[in-house]
């Protein structure tokens, strides 16, 4: 989105104004502000860190915030670490008005699904092993709409053949976020919990450890691969009969 084509900012508009409609209040409906404030704000601390240092996205505290809050009070839980977080690339405006309210909608379409389905009770009382069924839908409209979503900013800023713009999107992101959302329900249960939301914390501190490590991981095997390669190309001859050894020679010992 260096150059966003102009159906790409419209289409970019479009996802504001339905993230902006999603804010409504219901008028039949109490959000305790407080929570949404304290949630909004451990979401915007966890996604600064968690980018600072290429951990990840913290989107246990957005399923926690679906689990918990009604849908527009849920879907404000976004708003501010997605307005704040750094971006890689310009525009810099667009791409966090982008990042904003498609997190805005999927949270909000995760609520609405576990709100339908009874999973406010299911979190209160808790009501184990049914709470784990509005929570996985919840997820699933978490992931779908984030797949609908992204498919359509690569058809249209990336020039992706639409054939292809959503393949592999629902499959890749399914599990870790299904991973999240366990979390976020332990958090649910656990600020519903005698111990309050004090308890409900505790479940980032080993997510978090397992992110860094996880990050960790990566970035040596990346600079692994990186020395093999630049071995392989000091010591590779190049001359008819070596062609392409050393490069099967590198891949195989990766």
């Amino acid at each position: 989105m260096d150059a966003v084509p102009a159906r790409a900012r419209v289409y970019v508009a479009g996802v504001v104004l339905a993230a902006l409609l999603c804010l409504r209040p219901l008028p039949s409906v109490h959000a305790p502000w407080w929570a949404v404030a304290l949630l909004a704000g451990l979401y915007a601390g966890s996604e600064l860190v968690a980018r600072s240092r290429f951990v990840g996205t913290c989107y246990p505290v957005l399923l926690a915030g679906a689990f918990l809050l009604p849908p527009p009070a849920a879907a404000l839980v976004a708003l501010p670490g997605a307005l704040l977080s750094p971006v890689p690339r310009r525009p810099f405006g667009l791409r966090r008005l982008w990042r904003a309210a498609q997190l805005t909608l999927a949270v909000w379409a995760a609520a609405c699904v576990h709100w339908r389905l009874g999973g406010r009770d299911a979190v209160v009382e808790p009501a184990f092993p049914y709470a784990l069924v509005p929570a996985g839908a919840a997820v699933l409209a978490f992931c779908l709409v984030l797949t609908v979503l992204d498919g359509g900013i690569r058809a249209l800023a990336d020039h992706v053949p639409p054939s292809r713009a959503w393949r592999g999107l629902l499959s890749r992101s399914l599990a870790p976020i299904a991973v999240h959302g366990l979390a976020g329900l332990m958090m649910a249960v656990l600020w519903r919990s005698p111990y309050g939301p004090v308890s409900a914390l505790l479940v980032l501190l080993p997510m978090c450890v397992a992110w860094w490590a996880f990050a960790q991981y990566h970035r040596e095997r990346a600079a692994h691969q990186a020395t093999i390669r630049a071995l392989v190309q000091a010591v590779d001859i190049k001359d008819g009969y070596t062609r392409g050894h050393s490069e099967r020679v590198g891949q195989a010992s990766m």
